[in-house]
């Protein structure tokens, strides 16, 4: 399936109130995002880690302002082999993954409702994270405006918005999200 698919897809399933389902299709935009940044890697994680690092400019106000990614650890989550992950590492590895190889994301994370235009509420515990569900809004971000998805194209009456900015098919990248 084309990248542009998986944008308009996971878009079509949060405004059919899917969210897990638009999240899969988000995260698997990354994925293909990530071999088209990183041609050359050979591991999926560290592609896929450093291509979300690699936007944490764009990731962080999609979230929530004031966010600081690139010196965000989450002392709370223990993961396989890090006990302080960044962000990338826990949507990799707590999300893609589950997704990806057709498990369920443990109950402990998850992706919360927001109301409004600004507000984003994080709830953290011991080994437990739920982020708004703006993440997935932040995660096409990306596809959206890597440069390297520059060719894709679709149609319709899409677009991506921050707050009351919506960025419409004029933006390089995918045209009419």
């Amino acid at each position: 399936m084309k990248l542009s698919k998986h944008v308009l897809y996971a878009i079509d399933d949060v405004e059919a109130n899917k969210l897990d389902a638009g999240l899969l299709h988000a995260l698997i935009a990354i994925d293909g995002t990530s071999k088209r940044l990183y041609p050359n890697s050979t591991g999926v994680g560290t592609r896929y880690i450093n291509c979300l690092r690699k936007y944490y400019w764009l990731l962080e106000p999609m979230l929530v302002a004031g966010l600081n990614l690139v010196e965000t650890r989450f002392t709370n989550i223990q993961l396989r082999n890090n006990r302080a992950p960044d962000f990338a590492e826990v949507v990799y590895e707590i999300f893609r993954c589950s997704h990806a190889h057709g498990d369920e994301v443990p109950c402990a994370f998850s992706l919360l409702p927001t109301a409004g235009r600004f507000n984003s509420e994080w709830v953290f515990g011991k080994n437990e994270l739920h982020m708004p569900d703006r993440v997935l809004w932040a995660l096409l971000s990306v596809a959206v405006f890597s440069k390297v998805n520059r060719h894709e194209k679709t149609a319709g009456a899409y677009y991506l918005s921050l707050g009351d900015e919506q960025f419409l098919p004029t933006f390089p990248g995918f045209r009419g999200c």
